[in-house]
């Protein structure tokens, strides 16, 4: 049984490093010093035990090799450039079309080191992995001589269910790792050790040390590459992490929705909107964020049995940007969350100039993901809810954008400077005023859209307004 098991576990290590080797540049190896080891490291050896899983990521760990040295030779071979020197960690690209690959030195990681990591490319390969987060993590195959190294049991972990610290350092050293061990055990359908989960508790109050990006980077994870993100976001809750990381959510659990319009509380369902999402970043933080405001705009109505949340979407707006630009996520992203929370709630237009409106005010660009967004909050809600009307709204949106009516100030038949030339005005507001009239006009009237037509609308406007 026991030979059974070690043949099943050297042919899957053994498919892990032909799936590399495949990537790997020919003669990568070669180009190494003599006394340098290679190893494969991190998720990949993890998610290998999962055949459902498909790898995310290539981590390598090079030892015998300085930083510099080893970025040298690297770039032989594609484009490598280095993370933050304290992070010890290369971005590596070795073909212009293969997945970027991570490639470190050994080195001390502890959050109470001036850097938070202390680099030392000479360490033996066993220190290196008792630096590390958690037993599942802490595998290595090496490259060279196939031999593989678990010398803290994290395969018979894996095997077990169980996702354990390495030693009860680990999160103190690293708070972040709490946050990343919420990853894995969604990723792997893991459950956290009772040990572990203790020394997560005593850990907490670390969190605040944690750089917002750090977090950002595994709210990221958790948004593009779980098929199910509530399976991580509930057990933030679980863990009682979400203060923590996201009091903005925290306050959506338990908060019931009375009416009968939806089967779960706030928190559950905006995990289930999540899940109903496609892994798209902005439309699944909108997910996220879009019924934030709810507990702030509840009124309960005792004799209907009805809760109301009237104006939620602009209190769910504001703290989606400041969770978000907390975060520090992109100007971008956090523009189109934010426009995607505000909107969500959005009626049906019932004439074609309605539509237009609705086009203009939402914006052309966020249309696809808004309707995303409506459809996964529909699915979300539990009720079984119809969303055929939607789908016929959606249909007549797209019917008029593909008649290209004009819908914002670039579409119209004259500009800035036809209205400064006709008016003899300066460049300034008063130029601003009349395009701004002349889009109102047309978005009413797209028939009026012809040069003609505008200049005698500029001319009409401006004498009843500014002479």
């Amino acid at each position: 049984m026991m030979r059974g098991r070690e043949s099943l576990l050297k042919a899957n290590f053994q498919r892990v490093k032909r799936d590399v080797d495949r990537i790997l540049p020919e003669n990568f190896c070669k180009e190494l010093p003599s006394k340098t080891d290679i190893y494969l490291v991190g998720g990949i050896l993890r998610d290998s035990f999962f055949p459902e899983l498909s790898p995310r990521e290539i981590d390598l760990l090079i030892i015998g090799m300085e930083i510099d040295e080893l970025l040298s030779v690297l770039r032989k071979f594609g484009k490598a450039n280095l993370v933050g020197k304290s992070f010890g960690v290369i971005k590596w690209r070795p073909r212009k079309n293969s997945p970027d690959i991570d490639v470190s030195i050994p080195a001390i990681r502890n959050i109470n080191l001036k850097e938070g990591i202390a680099l030392n490319p000479y360490m033996s390969i066993e220190d290196d992995l008792a630096q590390r987060d958690f037993t599942a993590n802490a595998i290595a195959l090496n490259l060279q001589t196939d031999e593989v190294l678990d010398p803290l049991g994290g395969i018979e972990d894996i095997e077990k269910g169980f996702l354990k610290t390495i030693s009860s350092e680990s999160l103190k050293n690293d708070p972040h790792r709490i946050v990343r061990a919420s990853y894995i055990c969604a990723r792997c359908n893991l459950k956290i050790t009772t040990e572990t989960l203790d020394l997560m508790s005593k850990s907490l109050p670390e969190l605040k040390h944690i750089t917002s990006e750090r977090i950002a980077e595994e709210l990221k994870k958790i948004m593009l590459y779980l098929e199910k993100p509530s399976k991580a976001l509930r057990l933030w809750r679980d863990w009682e992490i979400l203060d923590y990381i996201l009091p903005e959510l925290s306050e959506s659990v338990g908060v019931t929705q009375e009416g009968g319009w939806h089967a779960y509380d706030v928190f559950e369902h905006s995990l289930a909107a999540v899940d109903a999402a496609p892994a798209k970043l902005d439309v699944r933080l909108a997910a996220l964020f879009h019924d934030s405001g709810k507990p702030a705009k509840k009124q309960y109505i005792e004799e209907r049995d009805r809760a109301t949340f009237y104006g939620h979407q602009y209190i769910s707006e504001k703290k989606a940007k400041a969770a978000l630009t907390r975060l520090r996520f992109s100007k971008k992203i956090i523009d189109r969350v934010t426009r995607l929370v505000r909107h969500h709630m959005f009626a049906h237009a019932e004439t074609d100039k309605g539509i237009r409106r609705f086009i203009r005010r939402v914006g052309e660009d966020l249309l696809d993901d808004l309707f995303e967004l409506r459809y996964s909050d529909i699915i979300a809600q539990g009720t079984d809810r119809d969303d055929t009307s939607d789908k016929i709204y959606q249909k007549k949106v797209m019917h008029i954008i593909d008649s290209k009516p004009p819908l914002c100030e670039r579409d119209l038949a004259i500009d800035g400077n036809d209205i400064i030339t006709l008016l003899h005005i300066p460049q300034g507001r008063e130029v601003g005023r009349v395009l701004k009239y002349l889009l109102e006009q047309v978005l009413d009237n797209p028939n009026l859209n012809n040069r003609e037509q505008l200049i005698e609308l500029a001319i009409q406007f401006y004498n009843q307004n500014f002479l």
